[in-house]
């Protein structure tokens, strides 16, 4: 029987993941790219988030171990961040050990008190910043930004997919700890073998 680890991967490869001989992907950044995620198909469907939540959480309590101490939150950029935050969010609750989640805007918000966060607020709070897929790390800062103006204590960041282009890089030279579920190789040998 397959891992939940595997179990999620393999919907990734079926509703997210897309490769091509040649660079024909144009992402965010403008690049091109033999890639293209889309995590959101994935993250959006009611199988894989049972499959988030407890593989997040799990990375969650592996890292409050390690440091002995509690993780009040996760959250990132929204929208791809939200449905992960939403489905650890609900795991914690299920096993008696609530982390709370938020939302960051791409832009504060417009009025009112012009906040750049949505949901848990407390300053001065461990939080992890969760991304669906890290490529250059421009939204993962954009996301941690955010966070830090609602005071929060950025612990790491977890992604789900480490596209290997340069993002996990960019993040560590910025002083950010990252860990990724998976990487596009990761993608790519489940592709590999299915065409065996």
């Amino acid at each position: 029987m397959d891992t939940p680890r595997d179990q999620l991967l393999k919907l990734l490869v079926q509703h997210s993941f897309q490769h091509s001989a040649e660079p024909v992907f144009t992402l965010a950044s403008g690049r091109k790219s033999r890639y293209y995620i889309n995590c959101k198909a994935t993250t959006f469907m009611a199988e894989a988030m049972p499959l988030l939540g407890r593989l997040f959480f799990e990375r969650i309590k592996t890292r409050e171990q390690k440091d002995g101490e509690q993780i009040a939150a996760v959250g990132g950029l929204t929208l791809g961040a939200d449905p992960i935050a939403y489905a650890v969010a609900y795991h914690s609750a299920l096993h008696g050990t609530p982390i709370q989640a938020f939302s960051v805007r791409k832009e504060p918000k417009g009025h009112g008190a012009q906040k750049w966060v949505e949901g848990f607020e407390q300053p001065g709070a461990r939080v992890v910043i969760i991304e669906d897929v890290v490529t250059t790390g421009a939204s993962t800062l954009k996301a941690i930004d955010g966070a830090l103006h609602a005071g929060f204590q950025i612990v790491t960041v977890l992604a789900l997919v480490d596209r290997q282009e340069g993002g996990r890089e960019e993040l560590q030279r910025k002083g950010h700890e990252i860990e990724a579920i998976y990487t596009t190789e990761d993608l790519m040998r489940v592709v590999r073998r299915q065409g065996d």
